[in-house]
């Protein structure tokens, strides 16, 4: 009687210790040149936070983690102020991964055993082929000839087009590959990238059930059923939004008046340096009728409130504090910051970014907006 008892027992045991390896990532390699006893962070992309710290004693790694799915890591040793020196992108997955590099040259490391890897290191290699080309034709068109200039550009709208379609066909050939989600989310929410919407569209359409539903999955879709940005000559899009004391504000509140709508972060540094003839223009055109309404990617308020009150902003500021992810960020597709659009007293787009890199060029349109009271 013993015996059943004893094999179903073994039975459950294996089948649980099954279970969990499979969900096991098993870090193993070594690196020369590392200090004796050191070590290596690993940040989860997925979110911004560090998993945990690596110890490495005379350059052997022998690290075990719990990961349910293909995942998106930085690995870094913050040797230097300047960490960027030293980190490699990478992706980990269940299974035993090999890791042999020089420690003085984290992002030069190999990395073994993780097939999602070696798909991400194939993109990559297919993305910068094609933008190398496309840079350098880029950077030369400005010492080219009008009619060399033609020629350059139709170059480039064309290996522009090559490099979607080529993406589309290698991200729609793996529809189960946490991948080809990251880079499909990329695609939507990051600046410089490659696709439009209707393409990212064809590849999501492609995805797994199970990736749709992860949390990414989600958020490509909700990019997707974003109506197209506002361009000039469109109404502005509606924005409702909280200040700093909690006074709920909306960007139909200006109407009647010139605004600067102002996207930007507490963690920018080209933001905050506008701030400084920013604060000059405001003053000079505000008691006429200017009004700037600034708009923050921030998630902690905090931070955001330290960037108004030592940067001395007197305008009316308002965020929901969902960073990135901000309502209005998403409605008028901004990626990058700083930016801008200048909105005229009928709630219109008049004019984006590219006319407001510097304090003088928005002391001109303002000054010509001011002085004949009839736009431009």
């Amino acid at each position: 009687m013993t015996r059943p008892f004893n094999f179903l027992l073994f039975l459950c045991i294996s089948t649980a210790s099954f279970s969990y390896d499979k969900n096991v990532c098993h870090l193993t390699g070594k690196l020369e040149n590392a200090p004796a006893t050191t070590t290596l962070f690993l940040v989860d992309l997925a979110n911004g936070t560090l998993l945990d710290s690596i110890q490495i004693t005379n350059g052997l790694i022998d690290y075990k983690f719990q990961i349910p799915h293909p995942n998106y890591f930085l690995l870094h040793n913050k040797r230097n102020q300047n960490r960027f020196t030293d980190q490699k992108f990478i992706w980990l997955e269940s299974g035993e991964i090999k890791i042999n590099g020089n420690f003085n040259f984290i992002k030069n490391i190999k990395i073994a055993g993780s097939s999602s890897h070696v798909e991400f290191e194939s993109y990559n290699l297919l993305l910068d082929e094609a933008d190398k080309q496309i840079n350098e034709l880029q950077e030369q068109i400005h010492f080219k000839t009008d009619e060399e200039k033609k020629k350059d550009t139709l170059k480039i709208n064309s290996l522009k087009e090559k490099l979607s379609d080529s993406i589309i066909q290698f991200l729609i050939k793996r529809p189960d590959s946490y991948v080809t989600l990251s880079s499909l989310h990329s695609e939507c929410y990051l600046p410089f990238m490659h696709l439009n919407k209707n393409q990212i569209k064809s590849i999501y359409n492609e995805l797994s059930e199970n990736l749709k539903k992860s949390e990414q999955g989600a958020e490509i879709k909700k990019y997707i059923q974003l109506p197209e940005p506002p361009k000039i000559g469109d109404i502005a899009p509606e924005i409702i939004q909280v200040t700093p004391s909690g006074d709920t504000v909306k960007l139909s509140d200006f109407k009647g008046k010139y605004v600067l709508l102002d996207f930007w972060a507490s963690s920018c540094g080209p933001c905050r340096e506008e701030f400084k003839w920013l604060r000059r223009i405001y003053s000079k055109y505000h008691p006429k009728g200017f009004e700037i309404l600034g708009v923050s990617s921030d998630n902690n308020k905090q931070r955001w409130l330290n960037a108004i009150k030592k940067d001395s902003i007197t305008w009316i500021n308002i965020s929901d504090l969902k960073g990135s992810y901000n309502g209005a960020f998403l409605l008028y597709d901004i990626k990058m910051v700083p930016n801008k659009f200048l909105i005229n007293p009928d709630g219109l787009i008049m004019l984006e970014e590219k006319w407001f890199s510097s304090e003088l060029s928005v002391d001109h349109i303002l000054g010509k907006i001011f002085e004949n009271k009839r736009g431009l």
